[in-house]
């Protein structure tokens, strides 16, 4: 039974890692081409916060992109990499918690309650209901082997 559930936060992480990569790999793209589509009234402009020319939203994709590498590395095991899951998921409330009043403040960012806001608060139900299954599964399991 714990396979099962470390398996499943390993699909996650997999998944989610990989997704993150394409989504923030494809958006630092963008605003390296200072791509038009993704500016200021355009039709891609409400997957940005801010204009394509200005600076702070590569610096914060650069860190998004790698934060997915190591959700990638972390899916091999996951119960070995606690410290980092537990950062995300405190990184990404704090994100997530932070973009509310930014988002309610412009009409043009209320999207984001269906798109960024929802994105980084994933991993911190996912990871906090699928670790805290695979640990107590796994705490189960060594509580009744050290018994019998």
């Amino acid at each position: 039974m714990r396979e099962s559930k470390v398996r499943q936060l390993q699909i996650f992480l997999r998944v989610y890692g990989l997704l993150s990569l394409i989504l923030f790999g494809g958006l630092m793209l963008g605003f390296v081409a200072k791509a038009p589509w993704l500016d200021e009234g355009a039709a891609g402009h409400w997957l940005i916060w801010d204009r394509v020319t200005d600076h702070v939203a590569p610096m914060l994709l650069a860190v998004y992109v790698v934060w997915s590498i190591f959700l990638l590395r972390a899916a091999r095991d996951p119960l070995a990499n606690t410290m980092f899951l537990d950062f995300t998921v405190w990184a990404s409330l704090a994100h997530g918690i932070s973009m509310v009043p930014h988002a309610l403040e412009s009409p043009e960012y209320h999207i984001k309650f269906l798109t960024d806001i929802p994105w980084v608060l994933i991993p911190v139900v996912a990871i906090t209901l699928l670790r805290r299954q695979a640990v107590g599964e796994s705490i189960s399991v060594n509580s009744v082997r050290s018994r019998g």
